[in-house]
């Protein structure tokens, strides 16, 4: 069985092959080998599949053939008497499962569903065939469904292309693709042979490169890797992970005031979730531990983060709602509104004990909270301080958000119970105002930078050299190791300017302001979050990491919701000046 499924891993394309007529089947196998690869699944819909099987394998004896579309435990015996390798149906059949297995045979059942994985897992087994891909939702979805269960693979089938099979043997835990392009029926009825071979050599070609390209990689150092703009799995980057709230968001549609809406759009976010999601769209291992009702509204958006490939093993399931809340989107002079209604919900009710800290944390090397999960409740800012806590004894890089929200606790409050979870934080993100009201900060300043600037920060007027004062003032105080400050210059709702600061091993970096006409500003802030966190552990130089940062920041303004759904290839475009907004053909 180990035998088999090593073949399918280093040829990584089955082709499927669908054979009408018996005299085709000699030929096309011929060309498949002629091509290439000498792999083949031949579907069991056609009447005359077990002898194509048959006389395929006379004809090139160095084929792994198997059979596929196997229904029922009798095309099992039929598809090995012709000698067929392998086993793959389109569901998870149990009596065609246990069959197989009894037969010591490899079975590759269709698993779309978390619970088809974990039938799979009781059976023992190591590979499931994921199908239809396509519409399922390709790669994003098995990056969903892998996320909790660590010893499955997959080979996707139904939709691939010579171009999404690259991107699904990008991803670590793809056995091999499934495939029909290159033996397409009509190829295979007009007699096409050399179409055939052709087709596949293509394809084996790009395979080989991107093996080559992955040996290559695998010996790069991480600066390397950040130079070139890498985003590489498998790297020893670790997970990371975030900490908080999940929230339901209903919107007025249009630009409509709430008093005005009859129907409000649905979205899922929160602070800590926007982060890990952003970072799972980089390529990054994430999870995310919170607590969601045990409900369709919590289920859903349990699915929501598997969806990115977020890791949910974590998410406590209780309580006695989910955490709401409204938005009413500004636009020119009228300011966006905020309203929650999240008072009694099952993340405000988290305690300690639930969860095993140190199951939870392991394999995390970057951990993720904001000022608004201990804002919840005193308990719940116990549990944040002490998972803080947690984290530095481990070793773990701790970053936070103050994200101050003054309509869910005062600013006595926050500033006492942010103070004492600072000394457990080693990069900070904030603005200007939070830092200066949130953190007691020393404001007179001698020096900056080594220049002499004595005075107070706030009386300081050239901005860079405040914000430079500011982050010296929280270093010094908290002995920070990174400190980022975001810039917002405001015209309207409508219309703002961006910037940013990164302040690290005593020197300022600044980002490059930019003109943003907002589409959706609720959760920029995280999108910026993400993108440092990404730079720093992709070893980016500073100017690159805060550079990167904002543009990641600059992007999500234009996109409507919580989630910063852009891609690293986006972000570095941006950054290199392509952000002209022109049609991409």
């Amino acid at each position: 069985m180990h035998k088999v499924i090593e073949r399918i891993k280093e040829a990584k394309l089955v082709p499927v092959v669908k054979i009408e007529h018996i005299e085709d089947a000699v030929p096309v196998a011929k060309a498949l080998c002629e091509g290439g690869l000498y792999l083949a699944e031949v579907t069991f819909r056609t009447v005359c599949a077990e002898e194509a099987i048959r006389r395929m394998k006379e004809a090139c004896p160095q084929m792994l053939i198997g059979a596929g579309t196997v229904l029922n435990t009798q095309q099992v015996d039929e598809a090995l008497a012709s000698g067929a390798a392998f086993i793959v149906a389109p569901g998870f059949n149990e009596k065609v499962v246990n069959y197989c297995m009894q037969k010591g045979v490899p079975i590759f059942p269709g698993c779309s569903h978390a619970s088809d994985i974990e039938r799979a897992i009781e059976h023992g087994l190591k590979v499931v065939k994921f199908f239809p891909a396509k519409e399922l939702g390709g790669l994003a979805t098995i990056k969903a469904l892998a996320a909790p269960y660590g010893q499955i693979s997959f080979m996707p089938t139904g939709g691939i292309t010579p171009d999404t099979m690259m991107e699904y043997l990008g991803y670590e835990r793809i056995v091999a693709c499934g495939g029909s392009w290159m033996v397409k029926e009509d190829l295979i009825r007009q007699k096409d042979f050399k179409a055939i071979t052709k087709l596949t050599a293509e394809a084996v070609k790009r395979i080989q490169k991107g093996k080559q390209g992955q040996e290559a990689q695998q010996h790069l150092t991480k600066e390397e890797c950040a130079a070139s703009q890498l985003t590489l799995e498998g790297l020893g980057e670790g997970v990371v992970a975030g900490f908080g709230e999940m929230l339901l968001r209903l919107s007025a549609p249009d630009h409509l005031r709430l008093s005005q809406a009859h129907q409000l759009k649905m979205h899922y976010g929160g602070a800590e979730a926007n982060v890990v999601v952003s970072l799972a769209q980089f390529g990054l291992n994430t999870r995310f531990m919170t607590k969601l009702p045990e409900n369709d509204l919590g289920q859903s958006a349990v699915n929501e983060l598997r969806k990115y490939g977020v890791d949910t093993h974590f998410i406590l399931r209780g309580g006695e709602r989910m955490g709401l809340y409204f938005l009413e989107k500004g636009a020119s002079q009228r300011a966006s509104k905020v309203v929650y209604d999240r008072a009694h919900s099952a993340m405000s009710a988290i305690r300690s004990e639930e969860l095993d800290w140190d199951k939870a944390l392991e394999g995390v090397k970057h951990f993720f909270i904001t000022g608004i999960t201990p804002a919840l409740g005193e308990e719940v800012a116990r549990v944040a301080l002490k998972v803080c806590k947690k984290c530095q004894e481990k070793g773990i890089t701790v970053w936070c958000d103050l994200n101050y929200r003054e309509k869910l606790w005062t600013k006595e409050e926050a500033s006492r119970t942010l103070q004492e979870m600072m000394q457990y934080v080693d990069c900070c993100l904030t603005n200007e105002h939070h830092a200066i009201s949130m953190l007691d900060l020393d404001l007179v300043v001698e020096e900056v930078e080594g220049q002499a600037e004595v005075g107070r920060i706030d009386q300081i007027a050239d901005e860079k050299t405040r914000l430079s004062a500011i982050a010296y003032a929280m270093t010094r105080k908290y002995g920070f190791k990174q400190v980022a400050l975001t810039i917002r210059h405001s015209v309207s709702a409508s219309l703002n300017s961006l910037s940013a600061l990164l302040y690290t091993e005593g020197k300022s970096y600044f980002a490059p302001f930019y003109d943003v006409q907002i589409v959706d500003r609720v959760g920029g802030g995280d999108a910026f979050a993400a993108g440092l966190i990404y730079a720093t552990v992709k070893g980016y130089d500073p100017q690159e990491s805060v550079a990167f940062a904002l543009a990641s920041e600059c992007l999500k303004h234009t996109i409507e919701g919580d989630f910063n759904e852009v891609s690293v290839a986006e972000v570095c475009a941006l950054m290199n000046g392509n952000g002209k907004g022109l049609v991409q053909r």
